[in-house]
């Protein structure tokens, strides 16, 4: 109908959650790939800004185990403070990357919600429309049937003449209304009338043609018939 809505999409369907869900630490077990690891121009990285080249080494730097490292010179295990420095910036790169993984879902999970308001937003607009367009018939019939009701009364009214149709319980004031009612609602009607009226027209021709030919033959009978008294009557004066 045109006055239900479709339920809307949200419904059973849960939020995104507000808070970041608790996480681990991931354990480091690899060492750093010293020789990869030489490879990249911090500096030529920093000054283009090659993300890129972040993205490659990303992983590897965040969860390498740089604590069992010494001096290749001296073997003198490395300095606490920078071990601690590194750490702090793994673990710091580990939960940004977390916080970039849940609000990647995040983003996407919306992103649906977003695509299922919009789908039911087009469901409740045609539905709209759908209401508009029964709204305006049902408007335009009640017109018609004020107009229809206003005639009749005029014509009770004034005691006019009502033409009326043959085929249904509609009147109309005049000839021209009628014909047209006729012609917009019971043209099937008004070609079987006029076939029936053809087909009575044709027999009402043959039996006047039966009526002549009848006339004609009792005409010819009675000429005949005088005919023979005629004759009939010379004879007996002879006799």
């Amino acid at each position: 109908a045109g006055g239900s809505f479709p339920p809307s999409p949200h419904a059973g369907m849960a939020a995104p959650a507000e808070s970041v869900p608790a996480f681990q630490f991931r354990p480091r077990l690899d060492p750093p790939d010293w020789r990869r690891l030489s490879a990249v121009d911090v500096e030529r990285v920093a000054a283009e800004v090659d993300v890129a080249a972040l993205q490659e080494h990303l992983a590897h730097v965040a969860f390498c185990d740089a604590g069992r490292e010494r001096c290749p010179r001296c073997q003198a295990p490395a300095d606490p403070l920078l071990l601690r420095l590194l750490r702090l910036a793994q673990l710091s790169l580990e939960y940004l990357l977390h916080c970039q993984d849940y609000l990647s879902a995040q983003l996407r999970a919306t992103q649906e919600l977003l695509r299922a308001a919009d789908a039911h937003r087009d469901l409740l607009a045609k539905d709209v429309a759908r209401g508009a367009q029964e709204a305006r018939l049902l408007r335009e019939e009640c017109k018609r049937r004020k107009k229809i009701i206003g005639t009749q009364q005029m014509m009770l009214q004034a005691g006019a003449a009502c033409h009326q149709c043959q085929f249904c319980d509609k009147a109309f004031m005049n000839y021209s209304f009628l014909h047209s009612h006729l012609q917009r609602r019971h043209k099937k009607f008004l070609l079987i009338d006029q076939k029936q009226k053809v087909q009575t027209g044709q027999l009402q021709e043959e039996i006047n043609k039966l009526k002549e030919q009848l006339q004609l033959t009792r005409s010819q009978l009675e000429a005949e018939q005088h005919a023979h008294m005629v004759k009939l009557s010379k004879v007996g004066h002879t006799l």
